[in-house]
């Protein structure tokens, strides 16, 4: 499956997303105009990256203690006993590089098939989404696998070249180099039109950079890049924290840098599935998911401050009320023993049809998101604060507290690294960024934080009764196991990994 490669066409489209692409295998794509490479461009928002989506990020947050669940390969998040054959693992790895093929296959017929009658601009467009696609593609299996091969070539597919891992080190420089190609092709502003909306615009560049560098502990272009995106006053943080994740009339809000782009009602791996899965109750899809496989923990619960707003916009706990759900009945009141006594996530929860016409089961209208100016915010303060013990910046602090600020909670006077991964882990739950942060912080630092979470259940959470369970990981724990599948298939990814050939 390593060398898989599923291609696509799509036809011209008003509509940025309302054309999802057919899934084809076609290397000599010809495109007679702007609406079809622009329809092109726009499979890559939300198909390829749908089992990503589904499961696999969500499981690297029961890895990283912020959820739970007893589903077999999810336990094994929960437990840090993942192993090769894990499902959830190989729809990630599969998915991933899903997304590289189709954006290597783009940048392909972008080349080679393209007729007069487009504009070279458009074209150049697109070629700088797909760089921008598999540049973060990579960004999530470097951080997730550690060394993997670096794809970049048809040839690859087609001709069986054989194929090794490349180093983390050149794997990050291939990530940083796509992402300045991505910057030099996009625009500098977004569209007012539907076909634009959503679209990448060079300031995302910038964003995924500064998260890029500030992973690699290069907090001084961490800072340049967070700055950059601050100073281009494309972005701004919402009122309300939740309708970022819970209601599809704010998809790409002034708040979202990247997010993929769903389809609700159209057909299986089109739409957002996540609501299926974390909901933890049908009486709220009003179909018939809502499977409760993913659950909060209970040391997410206790992470919380009084006070702190996003709490109920993420989860629900007995007694909390949501006139927005259930509307057909007035609204919805958890119960006091919860959900089968446990808590119930409100993120990336929109509610029935009757809520929302693009909530059908298994496939909505929500946006994923990816990168959203609050982490921005995050890092540039993190950025100041580098490998100092804490700072009173006053520039920190104004990114800081801006995030804080909008989550009903006191400014802070000075700032350390616990607080800012703190802070991270709130705003960011269920985004796919906890489980790095433990990746990217001290070794001994990140198995004292996870060997105290409290992964246990409630026995009865009206009492705040825990049937209390630790997990110790190793070192060895942080990187994920390549899927048997793909070292069966191709032997050379159990070798040592190569330099790449830049």
């Amino acid at each position: 499956m390593l060398l898989i490669a599923v291609f696509f066409t799509v036809s011209c489209s008003t509509e940025f997303i309302d054309n999802p692409p057919e899934d084809k295998l076609v290397l000599d794509n010809f495109y007679s105009s702007d609406g079809q490479i622009l329809g092109s461009g726009s499979g890559l928002y939300g198909r390829p990256w749908f089992y990503f989506n589904e499961k696999f990020i969500y499981g690297l947050d029961t890895y990283a203690g912020n959820s739970v669940g007893a589903y077999s390969d999810l336990a094994q998040f929960e437990n840090f006993s993942v192993n090769s054959s894990n499902q959830f693992v190989f729809e990630g790895w599969q998915s991933l590089f899903n997304v590289i093929a189709q954006s290597n296959t783009l940048l392909h017929n972008l080349e080679k098939n393209v007729g007069p009658g487009t504009t070279p601009e458009v074209v150049e467009r697109v070629k700088g989404e797909a760089y921008f696609m598999r540049a973060t593609a990579y960004f999530y299996l470097v951080r997730t696998f550690g060394a993997v091969p670096i794809l970049n070539r048809i040839e690859q597919y087609t001709d069986k070249i054989p194929t090794y891992r490349n180093t983390v080190d050149d794997i990050y420089k291939f990530i940083i180099n796509d992402y300045k190609e991505a910057y030099k092709r996009l625009p500098a502003v977004t569209g007012s039109n539907n076909l634009e909306k959503g679209r990448l615009i060079k300031s995302a560049c910038d964003g995924m950079l500064s998260k890029v560098y500030i992973t690699r502990k290069d907090y001084s272009n961490a800072k340049i890049y967070a700055e950059k995106v601050i100073n281009s006053g494309d972005y701004s943080l919402i009122a309300d924290y939740g309708l970022q994740f819970n209601n599809p009339t704010y998809n790409n809000s002034r708040e979202s840098i990247f997010s993929l782009q769903w389809v609700g009602c159209v057909g299986y791996g089109y739409g957002n599935s996540a609501q299926a899965y974390l909901t933890p109750t049908s009486e709220i899809t009003g179909d018939y998911s809502g499977w409760k496989t993913f659950l909060p923990s209970i040391d997410l619960r206790n992470a919380y401050e009084p006070g702190d707003k996003r709490r109920k916009a993420t989860i629900m706990l007995p007694g909390d009320f949501y006139p927005e759900l259930v509307t057909k009945k007035g609204g919805y009141t958890v119960s006091p023993s919860g959900f089968g006594g446990s808590m119930g996530w409100r993120k990336y929860v929109i509610g029935s049809v009757a809520e929302f016409p693009g909530a059908c089961p298994q496939q909505t209208n929500q946006n994923t998101a990816m990168l959203r100016y609050a982490e921005i915010l995050l890092i540039h303060a993190e950025a100041i604060l580098a490998e100092s013990a804490s700072t009173s910046s006053t520039v920190a602090l104004a990114s800081f507290n801006q995030v804080r600020s909008r989550a009903g909670l006191p400014a802070k006077t000075s700032i350390t690294k616990n607080d800012v991964f703190k802070e991270r882990r709130i705003e960011l739950v269920l985004e796919g960024d906890y489980w790095y942060d433990l990746v990217r912080r001290d070794r001994g630092e990140a198995i004292n934080i996870i060997s105290n979470q409290e992964r246990g259940e409630y026995s009865n959470i009206a009492l705040s009764v825990v049937n209390s369970k630790k997990v110790t990981p190793t070192a060895n724990s942080f990187l994920i196991p390549i899927p048997a599948s793909e070292l069966d298939a191709n032997p050379l990814l159990r070798e040592d990994p190569v330099p790449f050939k830049f």
